[in-house]
């Protein structure tokens, strides 16, 4: 009994260290109201979309998997549009500097944050 208490106390120590810090900060999204297209509301949670920026790469989690993201300068033109196909990282472009609003669309839904360069 206490050879499988150490063992358990190995294994849960083992997993709590490798989980790693997330890579830099965490860009803060709210929801922007959106009209349906699929002809009503979704009956299911909508997950607010993780992203992390340090310097110029954004992390994206495996919830912004299908989504559109789009930076917008002070005018609400689009300075840098990419889809994310799988989660990683999205290189933004150097030449950006200053504020931007983020704006991650997926389906039905779309949320918006501000991005400091």
């Amino acid at each position: 009994m206490k050879q499988k208490f150490i063992i358990f106390l190995t294994a849960l120590f083992a997993a709590t260290t490798i989980k790693a810090d997330p890579p830099g900060l965490i860009v803060p999204l709210t929801d922007v109201p959106t009209t349906p297209t699929n002809g009503g509301a979704s009956r299911s949670p909508i997950l607010v979309p993780v992203l992390y920026i340090d310097d110029y790469t954004l992390t994206a989690g495996d919830n912004t998997i299908g989504s559109t993201i789009q930076l917008l300068d002070e005018n609400d033109n689009v300075v840098f549009s990419t889809y994310v196909a799988i989660e990683g990282e999205i290189y933004l472009p150097t030449t950006l500097s200053g504020t931007y609003t983020i704006l991650v669309i997926r389906d039905d839904a779309a949320f918006e944050g501000e991005l400091e360069l």
